[in-house]
């Protein structure tokens, strides 16, 4: 199966299901995800999701909710589970939203839309309407036509000043899906991938760790990373730990090199053969809307607003600061930045074989918040944070 089967009927079903329909609205239609929204008579309204991998077909899409309602959550779960009939089989997606969409109306009792017995009429015949006339059914499906969605229980998709979304575009105009994108090496694909298909196996045995959101997010934020120049220069490097999208170490490779904390770095380099910042990032599964927990792991440093344990006094590392249009680059590049400002150096004399603790630094971020949350944020004193 190609990719315009797959463009086919992610156009189907924005065709048939725009974010007005009655019953069933998609919000969200693009190359790596769909986001769709059912409406009960009484306003009640159950989001679903689909993370859709570029090996498509040969590995169906993992679908999520993050609806407690028992009927939702059984659904998506059999979504996840149960397995067309042959004549279905050539567009799995659409098999799918027809079982949610029939299945939902059937426990509710409320009449199935006539357009779902239409769905794969449309898709044998290559366009989603039968007035469409010349539209051309196998126009690309790009992140440039979707926006990015982020629900709370309640909210209306339509909603564009859902927080966190008003400055940043995280679909932008070259964001485009993993299984073709150039600009991202084999072996980070081969990562994304590795990723999608655990989640599928942890949700498939109920045992997930996150949230669908925080998920999702997570996976966006790495691909951007994959495509970004700065990490293909070489500015700094990501790897999970164990596979893990909540648990990252990043490598701050490079500083200004007009700073004493670059001279340091070469230094180091010469004598211990290490030439990067180490750093610690955490996300719970309120992320993006919680800031990750940051801190330095090695080398000890003095100064550059580092404190005990290696927690970093940042504003914008604190629930007071944080904005959940902040992407995980900018944060990255932001505290480099800041330990340069904060005139950072490795304390030579202490660095070799030891690193601060995560007990430790959590502690000092805790105290860190209380303080300023009584007293508010000021450009602080050297060596207090």
């Amino acid at each position: 199966m190609s990719k315009s089967t797959l463009k086919l009927e992610l156009s189907i079903l924005e065709k048939n299901f725009p974010r007005d329909h009655e019953r069933f609205q998609v919000a969200l239609a693009s190359a790596e995800e769909l986001v769709c929204k059912f409406v009960a008579p009484n306003g009640t309204k159950y989001h679903i999701q689909s993370n859709i991998s570029p090996s498509y077909p040969t590995v169906l899409p993992l679908w999520t909710t993050d609806s407690a309602d028992p009927n939702a959550v059984q659904l998506v779960e059999e979504l996840n589970t149960y397995h067309e009939a042959s004549a279905d089989a050539t567009h799995p997606l659409l098999s799918k939203v027809r079982y949610f969409i029939t299945s939902m109306c059937k426990r509710l009792d409320i009449p199935v839309p006539s357009v779902v017995g239409e769905l794969f009429s449309q898709a044998s015949s290559g366009c989603a309407h039968a007035d469409s006339g010349s539209e051309d059914m196998n126009q690309s499906v790009s992140d440039d036509e979707t926006s990015d969605v982020e629900f709370e229980d309640g909210d209306d998709v339509d909603n564009e000043d859902d927080q966190g979304d008003e400055d940043m575009d995280l679909h932008g105009s070259d964001h485009e899906d993993i299984g073709g994108d150039e600009g991202i090496k084999e072996e980070h694909k081969a990562v994304l991938e590795k990723i999608r298909l655990n989640t599928r196996q942890e949700y498939l045995h109920g045992a997930t760790s996150g949230s669908v959101r925080a998920t999702d997010r997570l996976m966006r934020e790495l691909q951007d990373i994959y495509r970004s120049q700065n990490f293909k220069d070489g500015i700094y490097s990501v790897e999970l730990a164990d596979d893990n999208l909540y648990n990252w170490s990043v490598k701050l490779l490079k500083v200004d090199p007009d700073s004493a904390l670059y001279e340091d770095l070469k230094k180091m380099k010469e004598t211990e053969g290490v030439d990067h910042i180490l750093l610690h990032i955490l996300f719970d599964d309120k992320f993006p809307y919680t800031p990750p927990f940051v801190r330095v792991v090695k080398p000890v440093l003095t100064g550059g607003y580092v404190l005990a344990g290696g927690a970093i006094c940042m504003e914008l590392l604190t629930p007071q600061g944080w904005s959940s249009a902040y992407t995980i680059e900018a944060v990255i590049l932001q505290i480099g930045a800041t330990l340069v400002k904060g005139k950072a150096r490795i304390v030579v004399t202490q660095s070799k074989g030891e690193t601060y603790t995560l007990a430790k630094a959590q502690h000092t971020y805790k105290s860190l918040v209380k303080i300023h949350e009584k007293s508010g944020w000021f450009t602080p004193p050297k060596d207090e944070g």
